[in-house]
């Protein structure tokens, strides 16, 4: 299932012409501008947070609750009355705390707002000369030292969904995915998570992750599959993805020994729009990107740099040196 994450092709300057069975008939197939449809999601998304909670008291007890698994459920409750402690399905006198009825939250309310350390974080994408907005619900940030980028391999499991809460994908196991080749809004959002801080083998070839981030991201059909219906996921559709994220690994997709991040020259997040000897090969997959007799990966000579604050003077970078902000 995991190919409905994955990004697809529209085209847009082009009317599709629909032959009919006269030949001198056909139909063109409107494309919504940007600017109308982005409203009109961004107001979808606004109501479903409006209108929704999250189990908060479960993620509050979690220290309670028998092998707590860490999963985000979404619904339209306000209140409930005690968790279920031993995870057997159901809230009864045999879990620690069957009585105490927990208030929730609305979802909205923690558009950027921290309550009981979680929050809601909005993140502004531009497509197309439009501003979209990302809204990332935190439940947990994640303990590790890193957090993967937008064009590396990230090890996660996540559950897809529209804004009536019905799955159309899920990985629940981890899977490794190149984030490079997700939907914008997935992979801007993967990004904004730690990964796990500590990874113990089981020994039948599986692992188990503690702190590890957790939390899901409200998107825009226009950092989604926008126009293109995508098996059950109709054209136009806000998506909602669960996220669990475990681990990365930096990715250099054309082995030319310069990281995909750095060949970003732009840092727009778009690897599609730099190509140095404008060979019509984006530099990311280019690994000879200024189309001389030496390939890249003889000439790069990658370094990076600490962090320096305002008043340290900037590092002097010598030939083929990259200042890169992590």
């Amino acid at each position: 299932m995991m190919n409905k994450i994955l990004k697809s092709t529209l085209l847009f300057f082009i009317l599709i012409g629909l032959f009919s069975c006269k030949d001198d008939e056909t139909t063109s197939v409107y494309v919504v501008p940007y600017a109308e449809q982005e409203p009109v999601d961004n107001a979808a998304i606004v109501e479903f947070l409006t209108n929704n909670y999250f189990n908060e008291e479960e993620f509050n007890n979690a220290v309670n609750i028998t092998d707590f698994k860490f999963d985000i459920k979404f619904s339209e409750s306000s209140s409930v009355i005690g968790y279920d402690s031993n995870n057997d399905g159901v809230i009864d006198v045999n879990d620690i705390d069957d009585t105490t009825v927990f208030n929730r939250t609305p979802l909205i309310n923690y558009v950027n707002t921290v309550i009981n350390n979680f929050t809601i974080e909005t993140k502004s994408i531009t497509v197309s000369d439009v501003s979209h907005t990302l809204y990332i619900l935190k439940v947990v940030q994640g303990q590790g030292a890193e957090k993967p980028r937008f064009c590396d391999e990230a090890l996660l499991s996540y559950e897809g969904m529209s804004l009536e809460k019905s799955v159309f994908d899920n990985a629940l196991n981890p899977v490794k995915l190149d984030l490079s080749t997700t939907v914008k809004g997935f992979s801007e959002s993967v990004s904004e998570f730690n990964i796990a801080a500590t990874v113990t083998p089981v020994g039948d070839g599986t692992f188990t992750y503690q702190d590890y981030g957790v939390g899901a991201v409200f998107m825009p059909s226009g950092l989604g599959y926008y126009a293109n219906p995508v098996g059950s996921i109709p054209a136009y559709s806000p998506l909602i993805f669960k996220l669990k994220v475990y681990g990365t690994t930096e990715l250099d997709h054309d082995d030319d020994g310069v990281p995909t991040y750095v060949e970003d020259l732009n840092d727009n997040h778009d690897l599609s729009d730099d190509d140095t000897d404008l060979d019509g090969v984006a530099n990311f997959a280019d690994n000879n990107d200024d189309n001389d007799p030496i390939l890249t990966k003889d000439e790069a000579n990658i370094v990076v740099y600490p962090s320096f604050s305002s008043d340290d003077p900037e590092p002097v970078l010598g030939i083929n040196e990259y200042e890169v902000n992590r």
